[in-house]
């Protein structure tokens, strides 16, 4: 996280740090500027006319009855984050920085998309090997 340390933390609840929550400052929105844009998206994806369509008028009935279902949850969960963010989610506005909340970056102790190869032994090497073996 080192891109970030300087950033402030807005968010102290570490339950909270997920991909649905804001815990970083941003310099341009505010958090209530993001996550409304954020939930005005997600209600002009859900209405758009062909989505509501398939899940009105689609042949299958077993498939229509889980798309509406899947509708009904999202519907609740939606209604349950906006009400999280304007009553129960408690965020900072002059908050540590992210290095002061977490430490100092760990990003030297361990990389794990790094592929290591083994050290290939010069043939010589191996062949002499081969014959103290045999």
């Amino acid at each position: 996280f080192r891109i970030a340390a300087d950033r402030k933390v807005i968010q102290k609840d570490v339950r909270l740090w997920d991909y649905k929550h804001q815990v970083l400052a941003m310099t341009r929105l505010k958090p209530w500027m993001l996550f409304f844009a954020v939930k005005l998206i997600e209600v002009a994806v859900q209405s758009r006319p062909k989505a509501l369509a398939r899940i009105l008028f689609h042949p299958d009935p077993e498939q229509r009855h889980s798309m509406r279902w899947y509708t009904r949850m999202g519907r609740r969960v939606w209604f349950r984050e906006v009400w999280g963010f304007l009553a129960r989610d408690r965020r900072v506005t002059d908050g540590p920085t992210l290095a002061e909340f977490w430490g100092a970056p760990q990003d030297a102790e361990e990389e794990s998309m790094i592929v290591r190869r083994p050290v290939r032994k010069p043939a010589a090497i191996i062949e002499d090997q081969r014959r103290l073996a045999g």
